[in-house]
């Protein structure tokens, strides 16, 4: 069951795609009906999950489950990364390339290859990148961190 992203629990579980291209209002909306369908109808083992999702920053898109109501998983999950996989396909957005990093820098977001840091030198380990690991719903008022702090650093020495 898909209810606003505003009223699910700050202790949902989350799982955040980062799109290496900014997302046009236009694939916005694209994205936001498939996702809203697929929330809507979305089960496991015959339950309602409680969950959200949101666009952040032109950037990414975070679906959100509160596993307080009902858990995931298997199947259920399946679903989920056949979706996403369908949107990155449709829109080219390499949702699931983990090896980018989403610099934060001068009001701007950048999508850099972390294979690419070292050779960037506006890039230092007190570069701001948005840290795509976090779990809860309650971890995104910190997911912006100084590169030294974060699992792209080693990329950096």
């Amino acid at each position: 069951m898909f209810i606003d992203f505003k009223n699910i629990s700050d202790n949902s579980r989350l799982w955040i795609y980062g799109s290496a291209k900014v997302l046009t209002s236009d694939i916005q909306i694209s994205i936001s009906k498939k996702i809203i369908s697929f929330l809507n109808s979305w089960v496991h083992h015959g339950n309602s999950l409680t969950c959200s999702f949101t666009i952040l920053h032109e950037r990414f898109i975070v679906i959100a489950l509160d596993e307080d109501i009902n858990q995931t998983g298997g199947c259920s999950m399946d679903g989920l990364q056949k979706l996403i996989l369908k949107i990155d396909d449709d829109f080219c957005l390499d949702l699931y390339n983990r090896l980018n990093v989403f610099i934060n820098a001068k009001n701007k977001i950048t999508c850099i290859n972390s294979n690419m840091l070292k050779t960037n030198y506006d890039i230092t380990e007190d570069s701001l990148f948005f840290d795509l690991n976090i779990s809860k719903k309650k971890d995104l008022s910190s997911w912006l961190i100084p590169i030294k702090k974060g699992w792209c650093k080693r990329f950096l020495d």
